[in-house]
């Protein structure tokens, strides 16, 4: 009996994905044609093994704009401390030790910095020239451009949309205030982290037709051609103002008004406004769409260390040092002063695209695991990044596990 090519690849993969290591770093050719062979038939979303790769090699997939280095890198001192080693996270099935904890929840990789130093750094499932997804935690990148701009006086928060984007004018976004958009009240689109509606599966959601017109979705038949004529034409959920709610909609017209009131692509602002001022060591890219449309809300790949940089800005030191021309003391305590919001598991604000500020730490998280953590009066900056499992499940670490971190970070060994 003839056995084809893609017969065996098929039985290749499945032997690989039931049977390598969970934490894998390299790949062959074979099982790199394998994945994609998969991806093709599915999703690159799709969760497990096959994120564990699209997660770390978004450009293998969709096309990308180049956000350049600094030709200043900043160079991280290291001051690895022995406290993170007595690190010890309990739970109802036992103790593990914080690297095993690490593992448990498949964490690619994991950094902590106190005062511009690291303390801890951790590979697992990727190296550290490798460039991931941040998914969501990308909105805080473009909100950091809204706030500079904001800073230079070039946009006034408390002015509506249309008067910036003037496409918008006799939209429902109409009358809509910049303020209310940056801190996810627009009232534009209440549902997208209502899984029940589908916002990634259900081709008549919002959400959906928005990221199936920048190719982060599948096409469907009412996908539209004209990401901006979408906008443009959407009628709002409630009165904006009154309720946040989360929205990748909202953090795409944050992208969009940079771009115009600056004539920069979006790769190019985060170049010019983040990467090279903050020092950053390597290259990152932002996905675009197949007309050359980034994705401002969740785009944006970068190593670990330049995340952990980025998280930096959002310390006392470099808002002070930076003279607030980046963020301001005034607008992050707008961030910690937000109100949660009700009828939520878990306290979140997204003021200034941020999900939480309390107890003096402020964290945004990301589609799969991503997350980034600062302490602005301790200088502490914690930054990881992971993969979605098959059930769309995300692993993040726990609040015990976090004040364990802060401890190990603050403590002088």
């Amino acid at each position: 009996m003839k056995v084809t090519k893609r017969f065996i690849l098929t039985a290749t993969f499945s032997v690989w994905l039931f049977h390598s290591y969970a934490q894998q770093i390299r790949y062959t050719a074979q099982e790199t044609e394998i994945i994609h062979d998969s991806i093709n038939k599915s999703r690159w979303d799709i969760g497990g093994r096959l994120s564990q790769y699209t997660f770390r090699y978004m450009s293998e997939f969709f096309p990308v704009g180049i956000i350049q280095k600094s030709s200043q890198p900043y160079l991280f001192p290291n001051n690895p401390k022995k406290s993170f080693n007595s690190i010890i996270i309990k739970s109802k099935t036992g103790a593990l030790s914080f690297e095993d904890y690490l593992k448990k929840l498949h964490i690619a990789s994991f950094i902590v910095v106190q005062k511009g130093a690291i303390v801890y750094e951790r590979y697992f499932s990727m190296l550290p020239d490798d460039k991931h997804t941040l998914q969501s935690v990308n909105k805080v990148i473009t909100s950091t451009i809204i706030t500079s701009l904001i800073n230079e006086k070039k946009i006034d928060i408390n002015q509506s949309i249309e008067k910036y984007i003037p496409e918008l004018q006799g939209s429902d976004w109409q009358g809509i205030s910049v303020r209310d958009i940056l801190n996810m009240r627009s009232g534009m689109d209440n549902r997208s982290i209502d899984f029940e509606s589908g916002p990634f599966t259900n081709p008549l959601h919002k959400n959906y037709q928005l990221e199936s017109a920048l190719g982060i979705l599948p096409k469907a038949g009412n996908t539209p051609s004209s990401v901006y004529k979408f906008l443009a034409g959407m009628k709002k959920d409630t009165l904006p103002g009154v309720q946040a709610a989360y929205s990748n909609i909202n953090t795409f017209v944050l992208g969009w008004l940079a771009e115009k009131i600056t004539g920069k692509k979006y790769a190019d602002l985060v170049t010019d406004k983040i990467w090279n001022p903050m020092g950053a060591s390597s290259d990152a890219y932002v996905c675009l769409s197949d007309q050359g449309i980034a994705w401002p809300h969740g785009g944006v790949s970068a190593t670990l260390r330049d995340l952990a940089r980025f998280g930096m800005l959002f310390t006392k030191t470099e808002i002070k040092a930076r003279k607030e021309n980046l963020v301001s003391f005034a607008q992050i305590k707008e961030i910690f002063d937000a109100p949660p919001i009700t009828n939520s598991f878990a306290a979140f604000k997204w003021a200034y695209q941020w999900d939480l500020a309390s107890d003096g730490v402020m964290m945004k998280g990301g589609f799969g695991g991503q997350a980034l953590y600062i302490d602005p009066d301790k200088d502490i900056v914690i930054a990881c990044y992971n993969y979605v499992d098959k059930d769309w499940g995300m692993n993040i670490i726990s609040d015990a596990a976090l004040s364990e971190i802060m401890k190990a970070a603050s403590n002088d060994k």
